[in-house]
C-alpha cells in the first residue's frame, strides 16, 4: 500500500514539475509560444468584418468573437444566434442564421453575387436562406429552408451549378 502511495505521489510531483517547467519557458508576458485559437475582442476584427456585422446587426449585440490563427479567420456569434465566418481580411466566408430562421434578405443580397442573388430572387427563394458558404475550390453553397433537394450551389461568378440535398 505504501508502495502504491509512492508511487501515485511521485506521479503528482512530476505532473506539477513539468507544469511549472512549462509555464517557466513561455515567452515575456506569459503568453504560449503557439496559439491556434483565441478569444478574441471586437476590436480586433478587420474593419470589413465590423462594418458588414454594423450595416446588418447593428442592434444586436455581440456574444462570441474568435480568432483561429493557423486559419487565418475569425468566427464571430451574434446575440441572435446568428453565426458568421470571415477571412483574415473581413470577408464573410460562410453565415448561418440560428435554428430554423432565416438570414435577412439584405444580408444574403450584400453577401451574394448578383447573378446568384437574382436567381433565388425570382424563384421566390431569397427569403428563405439560412446558410451560405464560400467554399475553397470557389463555390458558394446556399442551404434553403425548403423541403428536399434544399441546397444551391453556385461558382464564384454567380452562376448556377447543381442543387442538392
Amino acid at each position: 500500500m505504501k508502495a502504491k502511495n509512492f508511487i501515485a505521489g511521485f506521479a503528482i510531483l512530476a505532473i506539477l514539475f513539468t507544469v511549472t517547467t512549462l509555464a517557466a519557458q513561455s515567452p515575456a508576458g506569459g503568453e504560449p509560444g503557439i496559439v491556434l485559437s483565441a478569444s478574441s475582442n471586437y476590436a480586433q476584427l478587420p474593419s470589413k468584418a465590423k462594418s458588414f456585422i454594423e450595416k446588418h446587426f447593428k442592434n444586436i449585440g455581440v456574444r462570441v468573437c474568435e480568432r483561429y490563427f493557423a486559419k487565418g479567420k475569425f468566427e464571430v456569434e451574434l446575440n441572435n444566434g446568428v453565426d458568421v465566418e470571415f477571412d483574415s481580411k473581413g470577408v464573410v466566408t460562410e453565415i448561418e442564421a440560428s435554428g430554423k430562421s432565416t438570414l435577412p434578405v439584405s444580408v444574403v443580397k450584400d453577401v451574394m453575387h448578383p447573378k446568384a442573388f437574382s436567381r433565388l430572387e425570382s424563384n421566390g427563394l431569397a427569403d428563405k436562406v439560412e446558410s451560405i458558404e464560400f467554399t475553397r475550390n470557389k463555390v458558394c453553397s446556399v442551404e434553403l429552408q425548403i423541403p428536399d433537394p434544399d441546397t444551391y450551389l453556385f461558382d464564384i461568378n454567380g452562376v448556377f451549378i447543381a442543387i442538392e440535398d
